[in-house]
């Protein structure tokens, strides 16, 4: 994460400060603190996904649930969809002050997935710079 180069756009814009926000949430030395800012981070990713396909731009969606909406928008990313929103409930428990018992290695490993699923954007974002066409060139290679 350190190091890197921003990406440009919106999509981008959300990716550097998901990164910014993991790198601050990995820390954090209270386990439940750095599980939930992790989550944090992943929702901000998530964002990056639904912006880089347009979806953010869509008609508002039956869902306001950032898993199912990155679901629908990008198939690719269903694993990860899958495994967040499987901590949706943890982290809203978190964020009410109900107990909920996180170890430091459980929080370690959910910030090291989130590190993961911010690396595959960051993969799609660039990606999907690489496709987009130089301006002033048609497909036949004339200007």
């Amino acid at each position: 994460m350190a190091g890197r180069i921003e990406h440009p756009g919106r999509a981008g814009g959300l990716l550097d400060r998901a990164e910014a926000m993991l790198l601050e949430a990995s820390g954090d030395p209270d386990p439940r603190e750095r599980l939930r800012a992790a989550y944090l981070a992943a929702l901000r990713g998530a964002g990056a996904v639904l912006a880089l396909t347009g979806a953010d731009r869509a008609p508002r969606a039956r869902s306001r649930n950032a898993w199912v909406l990155m679901q629908q928008a990008a198939p690719e990313f269903v694993m990860w969809s899958d495994y967040f929103s499987s901590f949706s409930e943890t982290r809203a428990a978190i964020e009410a002050g109900l107990d909920r018992p996180v170890d430091a290695r459980q929080a370690d490993e959910f910030v090291s997935r989130v590190a993961a699923f911010l690396h595959d954007v960051a993969d799609s974002i660039d990606a999907a710079g690489r496709m987009r066409p130089i301006t002033g060139w048609l497909a036949d290679g004339s200007e």
